[in-house]
């Protein structure tokens, strides 16, 4: 498959556009239903500025900020413009089931999937954000955030008002500034220390619902 469609995909030591999105469709090279060999395009938008000041913009498919002097020179080539990640493989799963919570149950096992956004809940700020990709990366920051016995909650960017999502290290350790993965921005701040994950309030509304959709993620996950 290629160019636009309905589909979830994660970098391996990420996830794209750090789960809530406001389009389920990717664009790219999906070779097959699911896998994780998917080459996707660069998303860019622009993200202030690097220390130096030159201009910078980020990545929204492979989590990653774009402007270094290799990158530009990269803009000179024919095509598009890449990151740095750009050539990295990706996980996806193209058609991914689709549940609204307040109805719906999930499959018992799957490798992705999607939440419908009920915008009139108001757990999330944004009202663009159509749906929240549930990704193997987001479940296991979760349970390692949980596991940590730290503060856990949800902070959404002080720019585009997307939710944050703390993963590897950051999932383990509270802390008070924030990295948005939907814009780039660097520069929010929670009044306290805190790891965040859009999955939590979800968790904390839809209770044995969403603990359910994050069992059939991943099967051996304990909450």
């Amino acid at each position: 498959m290629s160019d636009a469609t309905a589909a979830i995909c994660w970098p391996h030591a990420a996830t794209t556009g750090h789960i809530t999105v406001t389009t389920p469709l990717v664009s790219g090279h999906l070779p097959h239903m699911l896998g994780d060999n998917a080459r996707l395009r660069c998303d860019l938008v622009v993200a202030g500025k690097f220390r130096n000041g030159a201009p910078r913009s980020w990545c929204r498919s492979h989590q990653h900020y774009w402007g270094t002097k290799a990158d530009l020179a990269r803009a000179a080539e024919p095509g598009e413009p890449r990151c740095a990640r750009a050539a990295d493989d990706i996980g996806y799963v193209c058609a991914p089931p689709l549940l609204d919570l307040r109805h719906d149950m999930p499959p018992l096992r799957c490798t992705a999937l999607a939440i419908v956004n009920d915008r009139a809940s108001g757990v999330f700020s944004n009202a663009d954000i159509v749906q929240i990709n549930i990704t193997p990366p987001a479940v296991q920051a979760l349970a390692a955030a949980m596991r940590s016995g730290q503060q856990v909650g949800c902070i959404d960017c002080r720019r585009c008002g997307h939710p944050h999502l703390d993963l590897g290290d950051f999932a383990v350790r509270a802390h008070q500034r924030h990295t948005c993965g939907y814009c780039g921005h660097d520069a929010t701040h929670s009044s306290t220390a805190l790891i965040s994950n859009p999955l939590f309030p979800l968790l904390q509304r839809h209770g044995v619902r969403m603990q359910a959709v994050l069992s059939s993620v991943q099967g051996n996950l304990v909450l």
